[in-house]
């Protein structure tokens, strides 16, 4: 017998590890592994450029949730073949300042007055 898995039960699971890369150039936290996203939700006429110029179609987008972080609103890009966090994204809400040096970046957070 097929077991399957409820929706609610999957938006629990927890992501397996894996390596990401902070990306100061990317517009959204995008992944080409499904199995890293919870909740994943379709999404359609959504295009992304790589670096090449080639255009690749967002085909959802969801959290991926892990032992330390949780990220949300994480694009699924199949064809994609690294896991990138955007500094943009990850900067703006809460407010944070990010300083990159060699191999080291630090998140800050903003005091507003």
């Amino acid at each position: 017998m097929a077991s399957s898995t409820s929706p609610a039960a999957a938006s629990s699971v927890k992501a397996r590890e894996a390596d990401w890369f902070i990306a100061s150039y990317a517009t959204n936290h995008m992944t080409g592994d499904r199995t890293l996203i919870s909740n994943l939700v379709p999404v359609s006429n959504q295009v992304v450029h790589a670096a090449d110029g080639e255009g690749m179609q967002v085909c959802g987008r969801g959290s991926v949730i892990t032992e330390t972080v949780v990220l949300p609103d994480v694009w699924f890009v199949p064809g994609l073949t690294m896991n990138l966090v955007s500094v943009g994204q990850l900067t703006e809400d809460p407010p944070l300042r990010s300083d990159i040096r060699k191999y080291v970046v630090d998140f800050l957070k903003v005091q507003l007055n």
